[in-house]
C-alpha cells in the first residue's frame, strides 16, 4: 500500500520574510545596513524582493523612498547578474534610515497584499527563476531601476515597471517561473506605453 503523500508546506514565504524583518528590527530608526544584517550579505533574492515590494506599495509616496529603493534594486540585480558572492552597497545607501514606526507601518501595509499572493506561489517552471534562466529578468530589473527617474514622465509606466520588478523578485525568491512570465508580460506592456509616448512626441 503506497504511503499517503505528505501535505504541502504552507505557502507563507513572503509573510515569513516580512515577519522576520519586523521581529528583528528595533526602535528608533531602521537603516538599510540593519536590514542587510538581518537578511545576510548573501541573501540576494530577499534584498531584491523587499525593496521591490515596498516600491509598489503606498510607501513609495514617501519623499526620497522611490529613489532609494530603485538604487537598491538596481545594485542588487546587477550584482546577481555578475555572479557576486556577497552584496555590496555604498555607505551612502547603507546609512539611509527610516523611522522605526514608519517602517513598521510600511511592513503592515504589505501584509495584506502579501497574504493574498502567498497562496498562489508554488515551485514551477523553476528554470525561469534560477540561473541562467533568470539572467534576462535580472538585466531588465537593473536597467529599469537605473533609468526609473527618466521614465516618470510617461503616465502609469513607473508603476507598471515597478510591478514587473516585484513579480521577477517574487519569482526568483520562491522559484516560481509563472511569476517570471507575468513579469515579462508587464515589461511588454511598458514597452508598448514607451512606444506610444515616443510616437506621440514625434
Amino acid at each position: 500500500m503506497p504511503a499517503p503523500p505528505r501535505p504541502a508546506p504552507p505557502n507563507d514565504n513572503l509573510t515569513r520574510l516580512l515577519e522576520q524583518i519586523e521581529a528583528e528590527t528595533g526602535d528608533g530608526a531602521v537603516s538599510v545596513r540593519e536590514v542587510l544584517g538581518i537578511l545576510g550579505p548573501r541573501a540576494f533574492t530577499p534584498m531584491l524582493l523587499v525593496p521591490s515590494l515596498v516600491l509598489v506599495s503606498p510607501a513609495s509616496a514617501i519623499p526620497g523612498v522611490p529613489s532609494l529603493l530603485s538604487a537598491l534594486v538596481g545594485l542588487v540585480a546587477l550584482q546577481m547578474l555578475l555572479g557576486h558572492a556577497r552584496i555590496w552597497l555604498p555607505r551612502l545607501l547603507l546609512d539611509r534610515a527610516l523611522d522605526a514606526d514608519r517602517f513598521a507601518r510600511v511592513l503592515g501595509a504589505l501584509r495584506g497584499p502579501v497574504a493574498r499572493v502567498d497562496p498562489l506561489i508554488n515551485e514551477r517552471l523553476t528554470w525561469l527563476a534560477d540561473k541562467p534562466g533568470n539572467l534576462p529578468a535580472l538585466a531588465i530589473c537593473a536597467t529599469i531601476s537605473f533609468f526609473m527617474p527618466l521614465i516618470e514622465f510617461v503616465p502609469f509606466l513607473t508603476s507598471i515597471l515597478a510591478g514587473s520588478i516585484a513579480l521577477f523578485a517574487t519569482g526568483m525568491f520562491a522559484r516560481d517561473g509563472l511569476f517570471m512570465l507575468l513579469g515579462y508580460g508587464l515589461v511588454g506592456g511598458g514597452a508598448v506605453l514607451v512606444t506610444q509616448a515616443v510616437q506621440a512626441v514625434a
